[in-house]
């Protein structure tokens, strides 16, 4: 199978991470992407990379530059990540190869996404509405994680760009009648608002916003935490909740995403509900040694691996080239 995966933005954020694990955890034998030549150097050297620029979805002189290097590599499939990139494979498709297109994140309007042969999405919200064969492929936790010996249990973390959909907004004054110290690990426009409602009530004390923490020193606040806490209005994932379930700290989460999925109700509030939120955490982050989350440990070590999610993927690959 020839399959071009093709991506566009300006920054190297989740999605690409998503593409890059894939293309480097043998989904492909021999792995091919198409992307924004700003961010090919941040991808695995293993990939061959063809580097393209920013075009704009409506961009006729783009389409007419990525439909003539599409019949050079000649794909079986073009698998596109995100809305933008979805709407320009199917401005240009014709009958030369199939369109699998991944949702990866909550979208208010989706029709883009009946346009394509199938679509993949990371959770069943993210497919939610769209009129066409869905088949959902989690997230997973990042395969170059390393279970820990031991955890010192010192802060709770919560991780995440500092943007109105993940809800600090409403973590933060959920905090207020809470003793373990919380790090809001992550960067954005929000930081301002956030350090503002954490003066207003008197938190400066208790929470710290780190910003600027690279990916891979993430392990080492994983390491000293005692508990992860998702606080998001909406996510595909999240992610950061498979991977701190993986090194086997408690997580503690609104209803988003896959969340309903791993964790029983008592330990998910109700999304966009501060009340619910603080209610949750007031029950269980100064007491977190009560849960015992060991089976949902294990269930997503196993459930949620690249090696799972890849197997599906090759499933997915099959069955549309053979129809």
């Amino acid at each position: 199978m020839n399959i071009v995966h093709f991506v566009m933005s300006e920054t190297f954020a989740g999605i690409e991470q998503h593409v890059d694990e894939l293309l480097s955890n043998n989904l492909l034998k021999n792995p091919i992407l198409v992307c924004n030549e700003s961010i090919a150097h941040n991808f695995n050297k293993s990939i061959k990379i063809f580097k393209i620029k920013n075009y704009g979805r409506r961009s006729l002189i783009g389409k007419y530059k990525i439909k003539k290097l599409l019949k050079t590599i000649n794909p079986d499939i073009v698998h596109t990540h995100g809305a933008k990139t979805t709407a320009i494979i199917s401005g240009i498709k014709k009958n030369d190869y199939k369109h699998i297109a991944t949702v990866h994140g909550i979208k208010k309007n989706k029709s883009i996404f009946d346009k394509p042969d199938f679509v993949i999405g990371v959770s069943e919200i993210a497919v939610k509405n769209i009129k066409n064969n869905t088949e959902i492929v989690s997230n997973w936790w990042h395969p170059g994680l390393s279970k820990f010996q031991a955890k010192e249990n010192k802060y709770a973390i919560a991780i995440g760009r500092l943007e109105k959909i993940k809800g600090f907004d409403l973590l933060i004054p959920s905090w207020k009648n809470i003793d373990k110290e919380l790090l809001i690990i992550g960067s954005g426009k929000e930081k301002e608002n956030l350090m503002s409602l954490i003066e207003m009530h008197e938190l400066s004390k208790k929470i710290k916003i780190l910003e600027n923490i690279k990916k891979e020193d993430l392990n080492s606040y994983y390491k000293k935490a005692s508990v992860l806490i998702v606080s998001s209005r909406d996510e595909g994932g999240p992610r950061v909740a498979l991977e701190a379930l993986f090194l086997g700290i408690p997580v503690l989460s609104t209803n988003v995403g896959h969340m309903n999925n791993i964790l029983p109700q008592e330990l998910l509030a109700n999304k966009n509900d501060q009340k619910s939120l603080q209610n949750l955490l007031e029950k269980y982050v100064d007491n977190i040694d009560i849960l015992n989350q060991e089976a949902i440990f294990d269930f997503v070590t196993n459930e949620y691996s690249i090696d799972k999610k890849i197997n599906k993927m090759k499933q997915i690959y099959s069955s549309v080239l053979n129809n």
